[in-house]
């Protein structure tokens, strides 16, 4: 992926991604205000969802060998409170983020965050500040928007834009509907679906023509992996129905015979074992 850096509103730089943009201010503004001309510009303030977008989006901003540094949309209202990003909530943190001794809220109010883009060992760290000093807004702009992905969620990272589809759809813009095979008239019976066709959440009933009995589940139903919902049913003639249930019947006769024939025999077994010897008798001559 080529990467390139256009000049924006000249006062702002950003780069061409198939996700998020990024762009930054030349002028110095408080928290507030650097947020709320990130949302007029752009989308919002710059969120971070992991160590790899943190670093690349360091590796872009020019470098400063002092302050001010660059605001980043993470903050807290109280002491006491987890740091959240702007706009998702999240509460993500790396292992390595805050400067040496960082947060330290040295004045009791630091509720806000700058990045430090020196060259020093601290390059791409955090430090908690007051939010009324100035420093320079980091946003991003969002390629997601309301037509993105037709029956899904949008979802961006660095380089990458993805639908997230909803149950039962896919494609690269979840525009397709999952489908089932086909379905074929059952033997001496016929179907009926009630979207007409083989698509994710038809429910397909089967009947059988007359004289002959359905065996197994009347309805099934196309599913979100395009798999149906249980095996087809059959239509059988009452004849073939009723040696069946013979059958099955007979079978269930055998099986009791033999499960009770065995457990009689066990029983039988354990009284033998239980039962004690007789007294033995001396021979006197």
């Amino acid at each position: 992926m080529k990467w390139a850096f256009i000049l924006i509103f000249g006062s702002s730089l950003a780069e061409t991604a198939l996700g998020w943009t990024y762009h930054s201010s030349t002028k110095p503004m408080n928290w507030t205000e650097a947020r709320k001309w990130c949302q007029r510009s752009y989308t919002d303030m710059v969120v971070f969802q992991s160590q790899e977008e943190n670093d690349f989006v360091i590796s872009k901003l020019p470098n400063r060998s002092q302050g001010p540094y660059y605001w980043i949309g993470i903050t807290k209202l109280h002491i006491n409170d987890p740091w959240t990003w702007v706009g998702n909530n999240s509460t993500w943190i790396g292992n390595n983020s805050w400067a040496t001794n960082e947060p330290n809220n040295n004045h009791a109010t630091e509720f806000c965050v700058e990045v430090y883009v020196n060259n020093g060992p601290n390059r791409g760290k955090w430090n908690d500040e007051k939010c009324a000093k100035k420093k320079f807004p980091v946003c991003y702009k969002a390629q997601c928007n309301a037509t993105s992905c037709e029956r899904g969620r949008c979802q961006e990272t660095i380089k990458n834009t993805t639908c997230i589809c909803e149950p039962g759809f896919q494609g690269d813009r979840c525009q397709n509907v999952v489908e089932c095979p086909p379905l074929s008239q059952p033997e001496n019976g016929y179907l009926n679906c009630s979207e007409g066709d083989n698509v994710f959440n038809t429910t397909c009933g089967f009947k059988c023509d007359l004289g002959f009995l359905l065996i197994g589940s009347p309805t099934v139903t196309c599913g979100v992996t395009g798999v149906w919902s249980g095996p087809r049913p059959a239509c059988a003639s009452y004849k073939q129905a009723l040696l069946a249930v013979a059958g099955c019947g007979a079978f269930s006769a055998v099986c009791c015979i033999c499960f009770c024939w065995m457990k009689r025999r066990k029983r039988k077994k354990l009284a033998q074992e239980r039962q004690p010897e007789g007294p033995s008798s001396d021979v006197h001559t």
